[in-house]
């Protein structure tokens, strides 16, 4: 269906069944005429946050800057109703261009692009961006141009986006979760009259505006962001008045002497990609070049891997590298260093044989300890440091420092404990975290063995907390050989 089709048909909504068709019909032309309809009482159950809250799975993942996010993923069906009305919902907005983020054919290249080359570039952000929009303020804006729904659809759609994100013992709270395919496009919509505000502010004060979801830029060549002066008091002014809360630890003036970013892309002269990331994309695939796919693969788990999905999925080095080498393309274009990287690439996938991605996981866990019986059953002391502001896990045996593999979320948490110098958060952090010895499992490389610090234990797995060969897999040549190579 066309947008136009979508919004002619949904003007004449005047119940939940008419919505119920409405949907069905997009799945419909999504999937094909073999799709499965929903059905009156599945739209009618999920309609309700208190019903649909049993119906996500939520977890958190570590920030960069601290602390934790929380995700709520809806389950399949769920899921599918939401990707459908996104698609509803996506037929009324039509996105300024100062709006980059979750909108058809912009990225965050459009979003730094406006602020390439300005002497002074000031970035903050939004606090709890998606559970601060309640379902209340969702009803209220669908009641309003352009959607102009009646209470009941309104009431319908605003239940089925929205889910109560209170714990057992807290205050209920109904509002958008972050992780469900409808809530970015609502906070778009939500926030359209924060937009047209903050764009009057620039407007006022001769600076470029952009907004990549909850990340609020603005850019100019002269300096009007003195804390305490007009402008700063007229943005929070605006921002609160639209019942939002500045994050004041993420907000920040780049002037041009120093490296300037915005949505993670350098523009002090044009939109460009930090050469940390490709440095570190080239050292990697050197690693995998030179020591083999084992001693590459040890690098890619305790850096590439993504937050929170350690357990139950396919850890696939191949397709990560193909993925950070289109991201490279997209940015820069066919560029001398994402053809040098591409080639290398290239040559190491032919040679080995591996397919992009191919399933299967890479390694397998062997035997899992917690930090302290890990310390106490081998007789090792496990060293924990900062080296260059990273977080470091390692024993010595022997005269031997051999590194231990952190996993992304431990690595960010670890080194939050490390630098508050707290001795109390470290017991609790060896008590309760696991170490897991692991082995490969990807073709010719079923041999190399390492060591990885996960956060738990995997699902279905019993932790082995006395394990007799655990002196045997310390002192193991081919796990040595991989440490060393690697690390």
């Amino acid at each position: 269906m066309t947008d136009t089709a979508i919004r002619q048909a949904a003007s004449l909504m005047e119940c939940q069944s008419d919505l119920l068709s409405l949907l069905n019909h997009i799945k419909v032309d999504e999937l094909g005429g073999k799709a499965f309809p929903f059905t009156h009482d599945q739209l009618y159950h999920f309609c309700s946050p208190r019903r649909n809250r049993k119906h996500y799975h939520t977890f958190t993942i570590p920030k960069k800057s601290g602390g934790v996010r929380t995700i709520s993923a809806p389950t399949k069906m769920l899921k599918s109703l939401l990707r459908c009305t996104n698609t509803l919902l996506k037929a009324f907005y039509d996105a300024p261009e100062d709006v980059t983020g979750f909108v058809r054919e912009r990225s965050i290249v459009d979003n730094a692009r406006a602020h390439a080359g300005m002497n002074y570039v000031f970035n903050t952000d939004l606090k709890d961006f998606f559970p601060s929009i309640s379902k209340s303020r969702v009803w209220a804006t669908l009641k309003t141009s352009p959607f102009n729904f009646n209470d009941r659809i309104a009431d319908a759609v605003a239940g089925l986006c929205c889910t109560c994100l209170n714990g057992e013992d807290e205050p209920e709270r109904i509002a958008l979760p972050q992780g469900s395919p409808a809530s970015p496009v609502l906070t778009n919509i939500v926030c359209r009259n924060l937009d047209r505000r903050l764009r009057g502010l620039a407007r006022r004060f001769g600076l470029h505006y952009t907004r990549y979801a909850d990340d609020i830029t603005f850019s100019s060549m002269h300096n009007v962001y003195q804390e305490g002066g007009e402008f700063m008091a007229e943005l929070r002014r605006i921002v609160l008045g639209q019942h939002f809360e500045l994050n004041e630890k993420k907000t920040r003036l780049q002037v041009r002497s120093a490296r300037q970013e915005v949505t993670g892309l350098v523009v002090n002269d044009k939109v460009n990609i930090s050469r940390a990331y490709i440095r570190d994309l080239d050292n990697l695939l050197y690693i995998w070049q030179r020591h083999g796919r084992s001693a590459a693969f040890l690098k890619f788990v305790g850096r590439y891997v993504p937050k929170g999905v350690w357990f139950g999925q396919a850890h696939n080095m191949e397709r990560v590298v193909a993925g950070r080498l289109a991201y490279i393309r997209m940015v820069k274009g066919e560029c001398r260093a994402w053809r040098r990287l591409q080639d290398r690439f290239d040559r190491l996938i032919a040679r080995g044989n591996h397919p992009v991605g191919s399933g299967g996981k890479d390694f397998i866990y062997t035997s899992f300890y917690t930090l302290d019986n890990f310390m106490k059953f081998s007789g090792l002391e496990l060293q924990f440091i900062l080296e260059d502001g990273r977080p470091k896990v390692f024993f010595v045996k022997d005269g031997v420092r051999t590194d231990i593999t952190l996993s992304h979320y431990v690595r960010t948490r670890l080194r939050n404990i490390l630098q508050s110098g707290s001795k109390e958060e470290l017991r609790k952090f060896t008590a309760r975290y696991i170490i897991a010895h692991c082995a490969f499992t990807y073709m010719s490389d079923a041999e190399g063995l390492f060591w990885l610090i996960i956060r738990s234990v995997p699902r279905k797995k019993i932790a082995s907390l006395g394990n007799k060969d655990l002196a045997e897999l310390i002192t193991d040549l081919s796990l040595e050989k991989v440490e060393d190579e690697a690390l």
